[in-house]
């Protein structure tokens, strides 16, 4: 059978419309559901099919992870710029609320008291980002996610002994 997250029946410029209107307001699914005349689940699938499609497309055009070349112009310009020698990124984090969700809701409870996901950026010299990492439990310690710059610092500085 035809996957679900295809949505044959819902034609594509309703599907770009879903998703800017809930884009635009953040109202609820349910109110975009009844005032475009389509199914709850079929809402939620067109805002989940676009944000997927954004970083399937999108993501890697705009933001990559600077090879060895790109690593030393970023580092120069920290140094001449902001007079900090060798570094290649300034990363911060911020919890985004959320609505609890109904499975596991105290995995996304922060320690400031309410519910999020965290979304962790890295940019240059400039501030243009070359790293973004969204998505994890707002439960979840800074030492504790795995984005791309932990999980390319050897790549960055070198195997540790």
């Amino acid at each position: 059978g035809p996957n679900e997250h295809q949505l044959p029946s819902v034609p594509v410029r309703k599907r770009v419309a879903i998703f800017l209107w809930k884009l635009a307001t953040g109202i609820e699914y349910r109110t975009i559901s009844h005032l475009s005349g389509v199914g709850l689940s079929t809402v939620f699938n067109c805002v989940q099919d676009f944000c997927d499609s954004v970083i399937k497309v999108l993501l890697p055009q705009h933001i990559t992870t600077p090879d060895a070349a790109k690593l030393v112009e970023i580092a120069t310009f920290f140094h001449n710029r902001w007079r900090i020698p060798q570094c290649v990124g300034a990363i911060d984090g911020s919890h985004i609320p959320i609505i609890a969700p109904e499975e596991y809701p105290r995995d996304n409870f922060n320690r400031k008291g309410w519910h999020s996901i965290i979304l962790q950026g890295v940019v240059d010299g400039r501030g243009l980002f070359w790293d973004v990492c969204v998505g994890y439990a707002g439960s979840v310690h800074d030492a504790q996610r795995e984005c791309v710059m932990s999980a390319k610092a050897v790549t960055f500085m070198g195997a540790t002994k």
